[in-house]
């Protein structure tokens, strides 16, 4: 079974994927949407880590300000989902983001904290290197972030 679904089965809910909330924007098991993209406590983690990275300004979804001034929710989306055991799912995401004179596309994904087989009931985000289409190409992140807020 291909376990990517893409965003057309996102909402497709069954009992057998029975997942924990994942996400506090997560109102429902089993339902996967933008809102868990667009979750405050991800975009700032996402922000938080890219500045940290790149040791400058990064705006996020057309956002500069300190209170998301000028986020453009239209521009984080939700990509896919995918199922990783019977009760856990990461989903992928896509949001626009700007520093240093650069701005493209990246892809980033939601998901449990843990391996396969041991998941946590916290979450963790992963963004740039080859994650996205085309294998990355990344000018911001060559290489992959892994970010578990606490």
């Amino acid at each position: 079974m291909n376990a990517n679904i893409v965003l057309g089965a996102c909402l497709w809910s069954g009992a057998a994927f029975a997942s924990a909330l994942l996400l506090p924007s997560q109102e429902t098991t089993n339902f996967y949407n933008a809102k868990m993209c667009r979750d405050a406590g991800v975009l700032s983690a996402l922000k938080a880590a890219a500045e940290d990275i790149l040791k400058t300004r990064v705006m996020i979804a057309g956002a500069g300000g300190p209170k998301w001034s000028g986020y453009q929710p239209d521009d984080v989306r939700l990509e896919a989902v995918s199922i990783l055991s019977e009760e856990r799912a990461a989903i992928f995401c896509s949001v626009t983001i700007e520093a240093k004179k650069i701005k493209e596309r990246i892809l980033y994904s939601i998901g449990p904290t843990g391996n396969f087989g041991s998941y946590g009931d916290t979450w963790m985000l992963k963004f740039g290197g080859n994650l996205g289409s085309g294998g990355g190409g990344h000018k911001l992140f060559p290489d992959i972030i892994v970010v578990a807020p606490q």
